[in-house]
């Protein structure tokens, strides 16, 4: 392979596109993340750089970049008496230049601690003061505005005490970071160092062309490829690494420093819209949900999924909002206006579509969407906890339905459904061009409400059935569960009632039994599995396997995974449905009509 200025092994091949596709109101300006990318593992440093604007094209493009990480003289620096302490921080600049680029992060590590911020003259320009969550991140908000959020920082890293991805995080609005970079002329850069290992590229063959590995520069990034014989990396052996910069932005205009309010003309519309013209002419505006992505990493956002709407606190709410097919929200227009301030209506015009385009979505998919197919499953397995729950006051335990699966229906019909935590990630947006890891943490997540399930209780019920111990003893609740599902059908195939009869059924009972109610929850546990591994031939064919039970043509994707995701849902709720009547059944409980 001679020419490698295009070339991106398989598993850092994302750096190859934009930094920023604009979607987001906010920007990363700084990360430490360890989670996989596309399913390869590896890490992510990034920091920004300002870079003049009459160097930028330059310096994109220099061999081998520019420096990735942010100096400084400390922490704990060596000063002679002869020497002042330079207390500014900076990235260096080209190879053979005497180049120092200002940052608008400053970063500092000592032995197993690592900490970013954002730069303190940042924060001054705007006026910015903190306000802490309790999750550790700091929201620095202008309180001119109000606008909240302006920047979002996650700023100490204990790698001796990681706590879930991403590590740290700084995160600004749109608006301020090219308001900033155009004070400074400047253009803002991404300086990064990643590293990501791989098992399936068979690229690697001709670029090392028998190495064991070589770096290479190449127009703004540094290049690392090797391939390590060692029992740690077995499982994926190709090592890739980039050290590289992205251009984030250049900046257009001054949209904080010469803000006024924002004119915008709705699809359908002709002039632009205001309040008094929105309360005047009962206008609807339509959106496309995607506009719920900007909120549902944030523990400060509260997403009401059944109606599409969103609220922060007691700022701000987008009232009355109702869901219109698989992929869009209806809002009235007077409500946006009247509770929500410019940056919120902003967002949400951003993501707006004509009228035609929601009815024809709702034309195609009717009113089904990720909120009530999440509570469908929801309503599923708590009909299976509480039949459980109901068995075990027949064989005289007197379980509670969440001492058996967590979760109470009482406890959903009071708080909502949608409060309990381990359903966030399931009303999420779930995209039609979803992309196939998408699809598996999806699965992740579904498995994660099935989870559960407490194997203690299940152990104990089948136990007092008369089930022999030592065919139990070291089997997970999903088996115990199973084995209860298949006492309950041998029960309904002789016409008895399984509590009473349980002396009669249990001979029968065959553990190796597979019940067509429970193939998608085992299938479900597949797709946890295959997500966990690292991208190949072998984890492709048992997700194709996984997802075939489901209904699911893998070779069917190539336009996005959003339909693979409804089936995901529709079939797994059907199947725990099931299996809720078949126990019910084995208890001779009459079911509810409808």
């Amino acid at each position: 392979m001679s020419d490698l200025r295009d070339y991106w092994p398989k598993s850092v091949r994302h750096l190859s596109e934009p930094y920023d596709n604009g979607v987001s109101d906010h920007i990363v300006i700084a990360e430490i993340n360890e989670a996989p990318q596309n399913g390869y593992k590896g890490v992510r440093l990034v920091r920004t750089a300002l870079i003049p604007l009459e160097v930028v094209d330059e310096v994109l493009s220099a061999p081998g970049s520019i420096g990735h990480e942010v100096r400084s003289w400390g922490p704990r620096p060596c000063v002679d008496d002869d020497q002042v302490y330079e207390t500014s921080f900076w990235i260096d600049g080209r190879k053979d230049k005497s180049e120092r680029f200002q940052t608008i992060i400053n970063s500092w590590n000592h032995h197993d601690r690592e900490v970013i911020l954002p730069d303190n003259v940042l924060l001054m320009t705007y006026g910015l003061t903190p306000r802490y969550l309790n999750d550790g991140t700091v929201c620095w908000d202008d309180p001119r505005g109000p606008i909240y959020d302006v920047l979002r920082v996650k700023s100490h890293v204990n790698y001796g005490d990681k706590k879930g991805n991403p590590l740290g995080l700084v995160t600004i609005r749109r608006e301020y970071l090219e308001d900033y970079c155009h004070l400074k002329k400047c253009a803002a850069v991404a300086v990064y160092y990643e590293e990501r290992f791989s098992l399936d590229d068979d690229s690697f063959a001709t670029t090392l062309n028998g190495r064991d590995g070589a770096e290479f520069e190449l127009p703004g990034r540094l290049l690392g490829v090797a391939i390590l014989n060692d029992k740690y990396h077995a499982d994926a052996p190709q090592m890739s690494r980039v050290w590289g910069s992205r251009l984030i932005l250049v900046p257009q205009s001054r949209p904080v420093t010469d803000a006024t309010d924002p004119e915008l003309t709705w699809p359908g519309d002709t002039a632009p819209m205001n309040y008094q013209r929105a309360a005047a002419e009962w206008v609807y505006g339509y959106i496309r949900d995607e506009v719920l992505q900007e909120y549902e990493a944030h523990p400060e956002y509260q997403i009401h999924p059944e109606s599409g709407g969103v609220s922060y606190g007691g700022w701000w709410g987008t009232d009355r909002t109702c869901r219109v097919g698989r992929n869009h929200i209806r809002i009235e227009l007077k409500k946006l206006y009247e509770g929500c301030p410019p940056h919120v209506i902003s967002h949400w015009h951003r993501f707006s579509v004509p009228e035609s385009i929601a009815k024809h979505d709702q034309a195609t998919h009717g009113n089904r969407n990720i909120s009530n197919r999440a509570k469908n499953v929801l309503n599923a397995y708590l009909a299976i906890t509480a039949h459980l729950a109901y068995l075990s006051d027949q064989i005289g335990m007197n379980y509670a339905q969440e001492d058996i699966g967590s979760l109470s229906t009482d406890e959903a019909a009071y708080r909502g459904w949608w409060s309990f935590e381990v359903m966030h990630p399931l009303f999420s947006v779930a995209p039609m061009a979803a992309t196939r890891e998408q699809f598996l943490d999806r699965a992740v997540s579904l498995f994660k409400l099935v989870e559960l399930l407490k194997p203690a209780p299940l152990r104990a019920m089948a136990l007092q059935l008369g089930v022999p111990r030592d065919q139990i003893k070291n089997i997970a609740s999903l088996k115990l569960l199973a084995c209860i599902c298949q006492l309950a059908s041998i029960a309904n195939e002789q016409g008895h009632t399984l509590a009473e009869y349980a002396d009669a059924v249990v001979p029968q009972w065959n553990p190796k039994t597979e019940l067509p109610e429970l193939r998608t929850v085992f299938a479900l546990n597949g797709l946890r599995v295959g997500q966990a591994h690292t991208p190949g031939t072998e984890r492709e064919s048992k997700v194709a396997s996984a997802a075939g039970v489901f209904g699911i043509d893998v070779t069917a994707t190539a336009s996005g995974w959003g339909y693979a995701i409804d089936a995901l849902y529709d079939r797994l709720a059907d199947d725990l449905f099931a299996s809720a009547f078949l126990i019910q059944d084995a208890l001779k409980v009459q079911r509810p009509k409808g």
